[in-house]
């Protein structure tokens, strides 16, 4: 390809719809994602590394559990909000009420049997045994509970303004969660000198659960409970939550060896490469946000397909290009003395970690085929066989190669689950256009 056909093909990409609309989502997002990709090495300034590692491996904990409490009621408003349009015209507020209520409910039923057996300081108790570093879980128990209801639902809102196309709402929801959440953490952290982990942790989430019931007052319009919605919304959101079971080994797996085989400050060295590297996978989010809805209404298959070919290689691209600048300007930040020279070691975990998220992002764009066709239940499967691969390579990584050794496990697990998602959709692609 010569510089003529490459300079075509960026002219091309850069005049599509789908092109301006990212930028007007990612325009904001530039701000609140490069904002908090600043608000890193503030964080790791004003926090101890321990208190950093703490409040990263409890990040990563109320994470697993969002994607498994949510019951996979995001991703199915995504498909069911464009069949709406399409097909049960004048059904969006019977529908946005009978999953909403449905989805409060099962949480609600879910977090009181959660702890008031204590299945959560058991999971933690199993976890740490035999680690060499304690960890108290107890006295963050209750932030924790916070942080993973709060970010159930922001994901729910986000995902329904990204499947109504409400972009502006996204922006405005996204830099006020950027301002107001991280501006007070900091504020009661400087003022204050109990523990930063459980301050950060609680007024972070706090903050953002408020702002999310506020905006997300439109949820609580009367509308019809129809068990037609809800029988749809569980047969694409099961499986859903269901993979995030498994594959709560691959996403919460490789802080658990860290964690046990090095303890908080380790942790915190890894746990902030992996902030780094994400960046990445949010720049991806801000695309698939744009995309997705425009996705799911496509009808033309081949145009599709020809789509997410061109978007597969401008991802694979760029984010090479992007990863290249990260890691020179975390080298710069480490030699002028802004990031801690105690955090060094992530010089050499960031490429691996790097090459990791352009295939979780790739393997995300293929992903959403699964949802297109209503074969959620795929990705269940698929995590069962990624996760129990994961579980070995994390196994014989950190005790022969250390965290480099989860490090490069990650890296394979994704392209694996990359290659899986791009054979299989293209085999449904295959099959439909017969």
């Amino acid at each position: 390809m010569n510089l003529n056909h490459i300079t075509i093909f960026i002219n091309n990409a850069v005049h599509t719809d789908i092109f301006k609309r990212f930028m007007k989502v990612f325009s904001v997002d530039f701000l609140v994602r490069g904002g908090n990709f600043l608000l890193i090495f503030i964080f790791t300034a004003i926090m101890t590394q321990k208190e950093f590692g703490i409040y990263g491996y409890l990040y990563s904990f109320a994470m697993v559990m969002s994607g498994i409490l949510g019951f996979g009621f995001n991703i199915s408003l995504t498909k069911i909000y464009a069949d709406t349009i399409t097909t049960y015209k004048n059904k969006q507020k019977d529908m946005l009420f009978t999953l909403t209520t449905s989805m409060v409910t099962l949480l609600t039923i879910a977090m009181i049997f959660i702890y008031s057996t204590g299945l959560d300081k058991q999971f933690f108790t199993l976890l740490n045994e035999g680690n060499v570093k304690d960890f108290n879980y107890s006295s963050y128990r209750f932030y924790t509970a916070i942080a993973i209801i709060s970010t159930i639902f922001t994901s729910y809102l986000t995902y329904f303004f990204v499947s109504s196309e409400q972009i502006k709402n996204i922006q405005i929801f996204n830099l006020l969660r950027f301002f107001l959440t991280n501006t007070a953490a900091i504020i009661i952290i400087i003022v204050s000198d109990k523990d930063a982990a459980m301050l950060r942790l609680a007024v972070t989430y706090l903050t953002e659960l408020i702002l999310t019931v506020i905006f997300g007052k439109m949820f609580l319009a009367r509308g019809k409970f129809d068990m037609f919605f809800l029988r749809k919304a569980l047969k694409i959101g099961l499986p859903v939550m269901g993979t995030s079971i498994v594959y709560a080994i691959i996403n919460f797996g490789d802080k658990y060896f860290v964690m046990k085989y090095y303890g908080e400050e380790q942790f915190a060295t890894y746990n902030l490469a992996l902030l780094i590297a994400m960046v990445l996978i949010i720049i991806f989010q801000s695309f698939n946000f744009i995309w997705l809805p425009l996705f799911m209404k496509e009808q033309d298959l081949r145009i599709q397909k020809r789509k997410i070919k061109r978007f597969s290689l401008i991802i694979f691209v760029s984010f090479i290009c992007i990863s290249i600048m990260l890691w020179f300007g975390v080298w710069f930040l480490l030699n002028i003395g802004i990031l801690k020279d105690q955090y060094r070691g992530i010089l050499e975990l960031l490429p691996i970690l790097l090459g990791s998220q352009i295939a979780i992002s790739l393997s995300q764009l293929y992903n959403n085929y699964m949802t297109y066709f209503e074969k959620t239940h795929i990705q269940f499967v698929f995590g069962v066989v990624i996760s129990l691969i994961a579980l070995l390579l994390y196994y014989f990584g950190i005790r022969y190669l250390g965290v480099i050794g989860i490090c490069c496990s990650l890296l394979v697990v994704n392209i694996l689950s990359f290659l899986l998602y791009f054979f299989r959709s293209n085999y449904y692609i295959s099959n439909r256009l017969k």
